[in-house]
């Protein structure tokens, strides 16, 4: 079967750049052991990775938070939505609108921000 000698020079080129990495990388751990710093490779990488994970875990704690906090105040906009009233029945003499509703939003931004 007819293999493009394009395909063989692009494997030769992957496999320079791989082995190229791989002696910056060795570069970069030798000159900080000539430091006097140890470093263990494999902690390292468990440590950033956990460090991407609790940042993920408290973004979306802080995104749930805000969000719950934005559904509380929209509910409670007409004390009787918990009891299943309408958002347009007889007993709220106000209706929270869509205006209403983004300035709730950017309320709760812009308390993220400060």
């Amino acid at each position: 079967m007819y293999e493009s000698p394009v395909n063989l020079i692009f494997r030769d080129v992957e496999q320079i750049i791989r082995k190229q990495e791989q002696q910056r990388e060795q570069i970069i751990l030798d000159t900080i052991k000539n430091c006097g710093v140890v470093v263990d490779k494999e902690e390292l990488i468990k440590a950033l990775q956990y460090d991407r994970n609790q940042y993920a875990e408290g973004y979306e704690d802080g995104k749930n938070d805000v969000l719950e906090k934005i559904r509380a105040e929209i509910e409670n906009h007409c004390g009787l939505v918990k009891e299943n009233h309408c958002r347009f029945c007889s007993y709220c003499s106000s209706v929270m609108g869509v205006r209403e509703i983004l300035e709730v939003i950017d309320k709760y931004k812009a308390e993220n921000e400060e």
